[in-house]
């Protein structure tokens, strides 16, 4: 029987890259999501940042695509780092180089071994809910839509993307800006949180707290409507 070598070197591949992403889980991942959802926490992870000094920067981008890649670190603490370390305008921009590194890294992977990646963080459930993105018209619309509207899995459909007929030339730009208001919405409450500015905190947080409601509302909807347009 004539063997296949190139889908034996895949399977190898991919079993390297499931137990490196295990043992990246395990060993640093985890640790820093528990960091990430309390104050003392995120202060530690401020300092250990600042001690890298001139490459604080690059440390941080690194943070920010692994938290893309490892969808289940929560992404919000860590942009209000990003505000808190480097003040509004290089915070955003360090955020946004961070996402756009990790969100090619994860379209990379993706291309490269498909469904059984996505299943690590995305369950089959999830997945149908979203089949209709494999349709191409209006994809593109689609896509920007679901990454701007407020209070969806954006690291979620990082991941879903990729397995539409979509290409990363397109997507990497198109997603990049539709997380951009979020982005940049976490980055100024953390920039505000260093200078003791929470008046401001309080404004952005109930202006996110609402376009998240509505952003939710919308998303429920619009889901609805597709999934009955699909089904006539």
């Amino acid at each position: 029987m004539k063997m296949d070598y190139k889908k034996i070197i895949k399977i190898a591949l991919m079993v390297i890259v499931l137990g490196l992403a295990v043992f990246l889980c395990v060993r640093y991942a985890v640790p820093l999501a528990k960091l990430l959802v309390t104050e003392e926490g995120r202060e530690q992870i401020c300092e250990s940042v600042r001690n890298y000094g001139a490459f604080a920067p690059v440390i941080f981008m690194l943070l920010m695509a692994v938290q893309i890649v490892i969808a289940f670190i929560p992404g919000g603490p860590l942009e209000l780092i990003g505000g808190m370390l480097f003040g509004g305008w290089l915070g955003l921009l360090y955020t946004v180089a961070g996402a756009v590194l990790g969100t090619l890294a994860v379209f990379f992977l993706v291309k490269c071994f498909g469904r059984p990646l996505v299943h690590l963080f995305v369950s089959e459930e999830k997945l149908q809910s979203f089949k209709f993105l494999q349709n191409e018209e209006k994809l593109e619309l689609w896509v920007f839509i679901l990454f701007l509207i407020p209070g969806i899995p954006k690291d979620m459909l990082t991941y879903l993307v990729p397995l539409t007929p979509m290409k990363g030339k397109h997507f990497i730009p198109l997603s990049v800006l539709a997380r951009f208001p979020s982005l940049a919405a976490s980055v100024l409450v953390g920039d505000s949180l260093a200078d003791g500015r929470y008046r401001m905190c309080v404004v952005i947080c109930v202006i996110a707290a609402v376009l998240c409601f509505v952003g939710y509302r919308l998303k429920n909807r619009l889901m609805r409507q597709k999934t009955k347009g699909d089904n006539e």
